[in-house]
């Protein structure tokens, strides 16, 4: 997957891709990774369900995790 401006679509920041000249400051920088979103309400553990996207994307009220993080569980198959 290449790196693109939709990858930042319901960011917090993504104001500024639209806004101002040059968009977001930390897309340059950004890279793409796999991570699971969890909301602020949700209670460990959490299943491992990874989606891409940039190591600078936030929503309000979500965290977005690494598989790595503590209090994960992967997702069982399902039959």
């Amino acid at each position: 997957m290449s790196k693109t401006k939709a990858l930042c679509n319901g960011c917090y920041d993504d104001f500024y891709n639209q806004n101002r000249d040059g968009g977001c400051w930390m897309f340059a920088k950004a890279k793409i990774v796999e991570r699971t979103r969890v909301g602020t309400w949700q209670n460990p553990p959490y299943q491992w369900t990874p989606k891409p996207c940039l190591t600078c994307y936030k929503q309000t009220g979500s965290s977005f995790i690494k598989e790595d993080d503590v209090r994960i569980e992967t997702a069982k198959a399902t039959p």
